[in-house]
């Protein structure tokens, strides 16, 4: 779970966490990275003592760079990245985690899939654009631009195969909002199995780090590298043995 000046919901999204991961039984573990917080996101990691594991960097490098950390320090033979708070609901993980196991590489949440839920709270009215809409119609020029094959590339839950997030988070050149088009487009060229699964979004009115105007034109920039990359043929890597390149525990 990346973390950036995330106090105001970060409490309730790991009890919410903690509490679900317990029903499963088996081997789990919560990984949070607070991606140089100047809130008191780090005061609250701390009253969970060793339920969870904390990384932490200073200063804010970015929501890509603070998935990619979380996600190669994971242990699981599956891995599972979530934004915080009640947008994305903990329960969403098992559908994530059912399409891994049904043999996907990676699986993609899709808030445009047909099966997908919306619930929308009174709140929520002013965001609801920038939350929704923005998203899927971002995901819609990266489609066009950058060839993801992904509806919906930035939707805040995804999960990966150990191998798979081994691979493809090592690869990884941006660090903010646009890495999950570049990650969709490096599994897409591995050959990877991409699954897009059905998800239940809350449109919660919470505050978001995404800003419109100042990250809108960073992420177009960013495309358009993604877009040069491609062209070059930075991501033209051989996607044979990736079990081998990567260090599993259950």
């Amino acid at each position: 779970m990346p973390a950036y000046n995330a106090e105001p919901l970060l409490r309730a999204s790991l009890e919410r966490a903690r509490a679900w991961l317990r029903t499963l039984g088996g081997a789990t573990e919560i990984v949070v990275v607070d991606d140089g917080s100047t809130d008191g996101t780090l005061r609250v990691l701390e009253n969970f003592g060793r339920d969870i594991r904390v990384l932490h960097h200073a200063p804010n490098r970015g929501k890509g760079y603070a998935v990619q950390r979380g996600l190669l320090q994971a242990r699981g033979r599956f891995r599972v990245f979530l934004d915080a708070g009640e947008t994305y609901p903990i329960e969403n993980v098992a559908t994530v985690v059912e399409a891994l196991q049904a043999g996907a590489d990676v699986a993609v949440a899709s808030r445009v899939h047909p099966e997908s839920q919306h619930v929308t709270t009174a709140r929520s009215f002013r965001t609801l654009c920038r939350q929704h809409l923005m998203g899927p119609g971002f995901s819609m020029l990266a489609r066009a631009l950058v060839r993801t094959g992904v509806s919906d590339t930035q939707a805040g839950l995804k999960g990966f195969r150990a191998e798979a997030a081994e691979w493809l988070f090592r690869r990884v050149t941006l660090e903010r909002f646009c890495f999950d088009v570049e990650v969709c487009l490096l599994a897409r060229r591995l050959g990877l199995h991409v699954a897009e699964v059905p998800v239940h979004f809350v449109h919660g009115g919470e505050k978001s780090t995404l800003r419109p105007l100042r990250d809108g034109a960073r992420m177009f920039k960013d495309l358009l590298r993604i877009r040069a990359n491609a062209r070059r043929g930075v991501y033209d890597v051989e996607p044979q043995r990736i079990s081998e390149t990567a260090s599993v525990s259950a």
